[in-house]
């Protein structure tokens, strides 16, 4: 990888959509193994993968889950997940034991950074909803299905208490002046994605709080495998390629991720600079 001239304050090594099937063949194992190998050789933080780590078939969902997890547990470090649509294919208590995560969202720190990790299918057809206004708010989108082309009954949306979760850790990050970088699954412009593959479901008013909020920098998501950018208020929008069709986008198969004070790079699995982002 080039050098940037210094060193940054936090590297994490990250994948997003890698899909991975019971039965896989060799290849699929093997560009896993090359995204942790390339992480180890780059001395990443942490690992983060970034949702639909598996196919989510109906009768394998639970050997896909340990197949790919096998493999990257051969990262010695911390490995963070964030929760995707097939990932549901499993009930979350078992996804969350199985990913050694305590609630489906939640936030982190390292050196300056928060890292606010959304889950974007709390509400939605795969699961009950926890309160009234997610009942709601599930009956609303429900309804908008068939006469919205955005929306599929495959994505979901941010619920009542996430939301007031999120503004907290906004405003903590704000008030600790740490700069924050949301992770979302799901992409939250349409200019993003496209309408196949469709995005959050309350995607503008998410969008708005983390544009509002000084302490954003960029929010990095996956399920478009085709990848996307946009810059709102001048934080940064970006949607990283499936590893699951790597063949077809051969420039982005895996990547890393360096965060300076005033920057951010994130390189490719050949160590060439897809983004190079000022943060503002």
């Amino acid at each position: 990888m080039p050098s940037s001239g210094s060193e940054p304050l936090v590297r994490f090594g990250v994948v997003t959509d890698i899909h991975y099937a019971a039965g896989s063949n060799a290849g699929e194992a093997e560009g896993l193994r090359k995204w942790i190998e390339s992480s180890r050789n780059n001395n990443v933080d942490f690992l983060l993968q970034l949702g639909d780590s598996i196919r989510g078939s109906e009768e394998h969902c639970e050997d896909e889950l340990s197949q790919v997890l096998a493999i990257m547990q051969e990262f010695p470090g911390t490995i963070r997940h964030v929760i995707g649509n097939h990932c549901l294919a499993i009930a979350e208590n078992r996804l969350l034991a199985a990913l050694g995560m305590s609630r489906p969202y939640y936030s982190f720190t390292a050196k300056g950074f928060r890292f606010i990790v959304l889950h974007g299918m709390e509400v939605s057809v795969l699961n009950t909803p926890e309160t009234p206004e997610d009942r709601e708010s599930l009956d609303f989108y429900r309804d908008r299905l068939d006469v919205d082309p955005w929306l599929h009954d495959y994505c979901g949306a941010i619920g009542f208490r996430q939301k007031a979760w999120l503004k907290n850790e906004l405003a903590t990050a704000e008030l600790a002046g740490e700069q924050a970088i949301a992770l979302c699954h799901f992409p939250l412009f349409r200019e993003t994605t496209d309408k196949k593959h469709g995005l959050l479901w309350n995607y503008s008013e998410i969008a708005a709080l983390l544009a509002a909020s000084p302490a954003i920098k960029a929010c990095i998501s996956g399920h478009y495998h085709y990848g996307g950018y946009l810059q709102k208020n001048g934080k940064h929008f970006i949607v990283l390629p499936a590893f699951v069709n790597r063949k077809e986008h051969p420039e982005f198969s895996f990547g890393t991720v360096e965060l300076y004070r005033e920057r951010m790079v994130i390189f490719n699995q050949q160590g060439r600079a897809r983004y190079d982002l000022t943060l503002l």
